[in-house]
């Protein structure tokens, strides 16, 4: 049997991504709820990734922080990758706001008399309540509970300590250099079986919702699609990379081709954590700045999320016959910054954090039943600008710091 599988280990894991994603479409549409068979396939990958996700990102930010060797150093790079989080989500806001009422995505479908009142906000969007939230009251039980957030901060001020601590610090930090180490090596056998589990998710949800899924929401997916898509090219790829980083857009695009196909199909920015890092080494970000960033990235820079809430928020609006002024759709700003700060980069997180932003929007939680029936198609578009912002700002922020090699 080994002449059989030799070619298929010779291809690149992305080109075994693509031949799982197109054979998985094909079973879908010729099989359809049959289909559903597969679905053990995706959820062996899923719980494969997310049982190596949680202490491959202690591991790597405790010795990513501890490695800065100054902290002044970490607290300077720390700044900078939040302002560029901001800055950058900001801006994918603006350009998914745009689209949205370009396209009028929800117009066509008049949903005014479904509803009784507009509910008023249940949940505040409160930033001190977000930062509060960040510091975990029982770390073992962050990572019990995959709580990236709390863990990330429990890993940075872990690191800073052990650095400051000299010598004395040096065997428990020996400890999860190796488990660094040893985390990277389990990663990288999991991610042999994504091909599998790619076939297995995209043949369950093409058989389950067909290609006719796709109709009634064309222009909510054109426009999130159409928006994402420019984002990447022109400013993460030209501006971030290109402008800032000196990195030709199209090298820039080609190399981050991996992560995008994997983030694709499996929707998970954090389980892209380790083809994303890989990408981002490739692009000449150092170690110490990619291992910092990426994990980092993936919990709180979710620029395609941020499109997506600016995309669903119009689309709720229209499709409901309320009228969003200027000074709502900026409150839509806020509040989606906010979210998508907060938002775990897991499959489907956007569609939960879109109550914060329909909330403080005022708008009706119905629209989230309306969205959750193609959530699958519009996670598929929103995770890219996701990852590829991590890696984008990586550039950035080694740039400022005189790291970024020239590969």
């Amino acid at each position: 049997m080994g002449f059989i599988f030799k070619p298929w280990n010779r291809l690149s894991l992305f080109t075994r991504i693509m031949i799982g994603f197109v054979l998985g479409i094909l079973v879908g549409l010729v099989f359809g709820p049959q289909a559903a068979i597969l679905n053990p396939l995706g959820t062996i990958l899923t719980r494969l990734l997310t049982m190596v996700v949680a202490p491959m990102v202690l591991c790597l930010l405790v010795v990513a922080a501890a490695d800065v060797g100054d902290g002044k150093k970490l607290g300077r790079m720390g700044v900078k990758t939040v302002a560029a989080f901001l800055i950058s989500t900001a801006f994918a806001i603006v350009v998914g706001l745009f689209f949205a009422n370009l396209f009028h995505v929800g117009t066509g479908v008049d949903l005014s008399g479904t509803v009784s009142a507009v509910k008023k906000s249940t949940q505040d969007v409160s930033l001190i309540g977000t930062l509060v939230n960040i510091i975990p009251s029982n770390p073992f039980q962050s990572l019990a509970q995959q709580n990236l957030l709390q863990i990330i901060f429990f890993a940075l001020i872990l690191g800073f300590c052990l650095m400051k601590m000299g010598s004395k610090g040096e065997p428990l930090l020996n400890i999860f250099r190796v488990g660094k180490d040893v985390m990277g090596d389990l990663t990288n056998r999991v991610l042999e079986f994504t091909p599998y589990g790619v076939f297995g998710l995209m043949a369950t949800v093409v058989g389950k919702n067909g290609s006719a899924i796709m109709i009634p929401y064309l222009k909510c997916i054109a426009a999130l699609y159409l928006s994402g898509f420019l984002y990447v090219i022109i400013i993460q790829a030209g501006v971030m990379g290109g402008l800032i980083g000196h990195i030709s857009p199209l090298r820039f695009l080609r190399t981050m081709k991996e992560a995008m196909a994997f983030v694709f199909a499996t929707c998970s920015s954090v389980a892209t954590i380790p083809i994303n890092l890989k990408c981002t080494k490739n692009l000449g970000v150092d170690e110490d700045t990619a291992n910092f960033i990426i994990p980092f990235g993936a919990v709180m820079n979710m620029n395609g999320t941020a499109i997506y809430e600016a995309v669903a928020v119009v689309f709720t609006a229209e499709i409901f016959g309320i009228h969003l002024s200027a000074t709502d759709q900026l409150m839509v700003m806020v509040s989606a910054t906010l979210a998508a700060i907060g938002t775990a980069g897991i499959p489907g997180s956007g569609l939960v954090m879109l109550t914060i932003v329909l909330s403080a929007a005022h708008l009706p939680m119905e629209a989230i039943g309306l969205l959750a029936g193609i959530d699958r198609i519009l996670n598929m578009g929103r995770v890219i600008p996701n990852i590829v912002g991590d890696a984008a700002s990586a550039v950035v922020i080694a740039k400022s710091e005189g790291t970024l090699k020239k590969v």
